[in-house]
């Protein structure tokens, strides 16, 4: 998002974990409502979600020591939003090439570079976030990034999949394997986000009735 206000993400993060139960549940809804409010554009995957990290350092604050479990129980929604926002991404390239349909290499490498790096992104905004807090919450943060940096994330396992589809389409469309990639693009599926959009609303969805 770059520049772009981010309070919209912060704040009701912050809230929900000063107060709220459920809490896996009420970060993984507000963080798919903030990307889906972007149109799941990939380059604001990352900022919703160093700005979620840090509403949640802000919230946890106010638990004192419960905070520990709280945590661990918000950094999970807010990995499974991720997670399925990236993996939204892969679909919407796989299912429109499968169709014979293809989008602008201008999107695919824009997505590729919004994604490539976020499961590092993730650990880091952890530390930045830990930086920024104090006694027993700061030992938090800092467990559970040491914690991630061994066995891994969901985001993670999603943006391996996702980059290893994103550069065989562009590997392709590069070699002149998909011929009619080059003519097709700007007649494509529609953008990249917008499709993107449609297919993890629809996994929101999912996920929302699962738990009902």
């Amino acid at each position: 998002m770059g520049d772009e206000n981010v309070q919209d993400v912060l704040e009701p993060v912050r809230q929900a974990a000063s107060e709220a139960e459920n809490l896996r549940a009420r970060v993984r809804q507000l963080v798919t409502d903030a990307i889906l409010k972007r149109e799941a554009d990939p380059k604001a995957i990352k900022a919703v979600m160093q700005a979620a990290v840090d509403g949640l350092g802000s919230g946890l604050a106010q638990r004192g020591n419960h905070a520990g479990e709280a945590l661990k129980e918000a950094m999970a929604g807010l990995d499974e939003a991720v997670a399925k926002s990236v993996y939204a991404v892969k679909m919407a390239v796989e299912e429109a090439w499968g169709e014979g349909r293809q989008f602008a290499d201008a999107d695919l490498r824009a997505a590729l570079e919004a994604v490539k790096n976020l499961e590092d992104d993730l650990v880091g905004t952890l530390k930045n976030t830990s930086e920024k807090t104090q006694g027993l919450l700061k030992t938090e943060f800092d467990k559970l990034r040491e914690h991630l940096a061994r066995t891994g994330t969901d985001t993670g396992s999603q943006v391996r999949d996702t980059v290893s589809v994103l550069s065989n389409k562009l590997n392709a469309v590069a070699s002149g394997s998909a011929s009619e990639a080059r003519q097709t693009a700007q007649e494509a599926a529609g953008r990249l986000a917008a499709v993107t959009s449609g297919i993890l609303r629809g996994l929101a969805d999912a996920i929302d009735q699962k738990m009902r």
